[in-house]
């Protein structure tokens, strides 16, 4: 499932950096999730996926509100705090 999403992602990503001009900003929110009990740094891997297919990385700004888990997650796993980001890459 976690593959399926990041490969959807991937495709998202490559029309965008087709269609937008030369130098464009693209500011990509989302926030980070725990699946089977692990974390997984959706803005990091995003951002990852994102210069593999040609944007310039800027900024990752990581907003204050610390959101909780899935109810799911916690009742098996316990509460953690997950950060809730802003990426900023740049077409070439």
């Amino acid at each position: 499932m976690v593959e399926g999403y990041f490969t959807e992602l991937a495709f998202v990503f490559a029309e965008i950096f087709r269609t937008c001009k030369s130098s464009s900003p693209i500011a990509f929110v989302n926030d980070n999730v725990r699946y089977g009990g692990e974390i997984i740094p959706v803005d990091l891997l995003t951002t990852d996926i994102a210069a593999s297919l040609g944007f310039i990385p800027e900024k990752v700004y990581v907003l204050p509100q610390r959101k909780g888990n899935s109810s799911q997650q916690m009742s098996r796993f316990g509460r953690e705090a997950l950060r809730k980001s802003i990426t900023i890459w740049r077409s070439p």
